[in-house]
């Protein structure tokens, strides 16, 4: 259980009861405590304040004599149902619980600033894999939320289906800013539309155990044959050196890893129409010669979860991985290192380039959306708008280690609190995204299935772009 961020002032003339008293029912006004959500038990309330029981105990049974509270024998002490009954209930579904403490600082806000209407937030975190599936189905049910994040990659798609409302249309002169201030990857600045607002991006990169490369005097790969000749450097200590999601298994997170493989070596695959050229098939041959001529990765590959080849860096069991910036966390929390271990210890860089080519990287991240079927479109906005805005994006990023979509918020950052949010964003310049378009989820799900194909050997590289390049031209025929 966290602590609060109201503390007892022992200076204060007022008693403690009081003031413990006063900052539950903050916290209940503000939505962090939900009605029907257990609060923490005396004991707990005692550890947080360092407080004897007796003023927990004449606090909670003012709140319960107030209406505020509800105590269940057996079970605990639960806010009221009944209380928000006159608040305007706003309903959001997330993937994770890291993304609901920005949404309730920013309901906070809102209710701080209105005097005539309050916000009470009810907020569900489904899991990531749950996610899209949970969203069709409320929306089919009629029951969509007020407000969701989704990934980026799912926004067109939903917006054809016509189940989001454009926010450029509620409020266009904010949209029409916001726009202004995001990194080219996430805005087309010739397209009115904006159907959604990113509280943070990320970016596939390239991880290696830098403080591995110092011990040995080396630096990070550029191209496609430094990636070669450095795995190999390493491989009297690790069996597979290089490690990266290419199948099914990962799903978008194959996508994701692999694309700027292809971008790097000319690969075209859309450009009006579907096109799967040369370029990708030479990205494609390089993908698998790692693991099968090159011998530097694991025929495992094709059968990694998304996270797995982030753990396998994390557990020394790998010295170059391709993951994405938002494994940062996951990596630190496998390692067991703090901030500091992981900066010493690890970094980043974009895909290596082919002969001829650029380094490359995609760019990611989850978006905000408001649903056609709210009752509280402007309410929604609200919220949206103060999630986004500048210091909460800010804080967000600075956290969770993720970077800001805002051009103005990424030049704020501190150069040491902030030292992986501003390097993810000085990667973020040349990212690109991936394709906005409805088909989104079917032509990412083909090329999963064209990746593991080379990979496996289930297919040569030529034959599973020459299908896949068939299948696509059937989807959008």
């Amino acid at each position: 259980m966290s602590k609060f961020e109201g503390m007892i002032d022992r200076s204060s003339p007022a008693p403690i009861y009081q003031q413990l008293k006063e900052i539950i029912k903050r916290k209940i006004e503000d939505g962090e405590f939900m009605p029907g959500e257990r609060i923490p038990t005396e004991y707990e309330l005692c550890d947080m304040f360092a407080v004897s029981r007796a003023p927990v105990r004449q606090a909670l049974s003012e709140l319960v004599n107030e209406g505020l509270l509800n105590r269940q024998q057996g079970s605990g002490t639960f806010v009221n149902r009944k209380f928000g009954a006159k608040a305007a209930s706003l309903r959001v579904i997330v993937p994770e619980d890291l993304w609901i403490a920005p949404l309730r600082q920013a309901v906070k806000r809102s209710n701080e600033e209105s005097a005539e209407r309050k916000v009470r937030l009810d907020v569900r975190a489904v899991g990531r894999p749950q996610l899209h599936d949970t969203i069709l189905s409320a929306v089919g049910k009629g029951e969509a939320p007020d407000l969701a994040l989704i990934d980026w990659a799912w926004v067109r798609e939903f917006a054809d289906l016509h189940f989001l409302k454009r926010l450029d249309i509620i409020d266009p002169d904010w949209a029409y800013a916001f726009k202004k201030d995001l990194f080219p990857a996430f805005a087309d600045q010739e397209k009115p539309d904006l159907y959604g607002a990113q509280p943070e991006a990320n970016v596939s990169v390239l991880w290696y155990r830098k403080d591995w490369f110092e011990e040995d005097g080396l630096e990070p790969p550029r191209t496609w044959s430094d990636l070669v000749r450095t795995a190999r450097r390493f491989q009297p200590r690790i069996r597979f050196p290089l490690v990266f999601a290419a199948g099914r298994k990962a799903k978008e997170t194959t996508t994701y890893q692999m694309l700027p493989f292809l971008w790097s070596a000319g690969g075209r695959l859309f450009d009006g129409e579907v096109e799967l050229d040369g370029g990708v098939v030479t990205g494609l041959r390089f993908i698998a010669d790692l693991v099968h001529k090159y011998c530097v990765a694991s025929p495992d590959v094709a059968a990694y979860a998304w996270d797995e080849p982030a753990r396998l860096l994390a557990k020394g069991r790998a010295v170059l991985a391709v993951g994405g910036s938002y494994e940062k966390p996951l990596i630190q929390e496998e390692a067991g290192w703090d901030d500091e271990a992981f900066r010493d210890k690890v970094g980043c860089i974009q895909i290596p380039a082919a002969v001829g080519g650029a380094p490359a990287t995609v760019a990611g991240g989850m978006v905000y959306v408001i649903f056609r079927q709210t009752r509280v479109a402007p309410l929604a906005l609200d919220v949206l708008k103060r999630i986004v805005s500048p210091d909460l994006m800010r804080k967000f990023c600075v956290e969770t280690g993720r970077s800001p979509t805002r051009i103005s918020v990424a030049k704020s950052l501190d150069t040491e609190r902030g030292w992986f949010s501003r390097r993810v964003s000085e990667l973020m310049h040349g990212a690109r995204p991936r394709w906005d378009i409805p088909e989104y989820a079917r032509v990412s799900g083909q090329l999963q299935l064209m990746i593991e194909s080379a990979v496996t050997g289930r297919a040569t590289p030529q034959e599973a772009v020459e299908k896949t390049r068939d299948v696509l031209r059937a989807i959008f025929s």
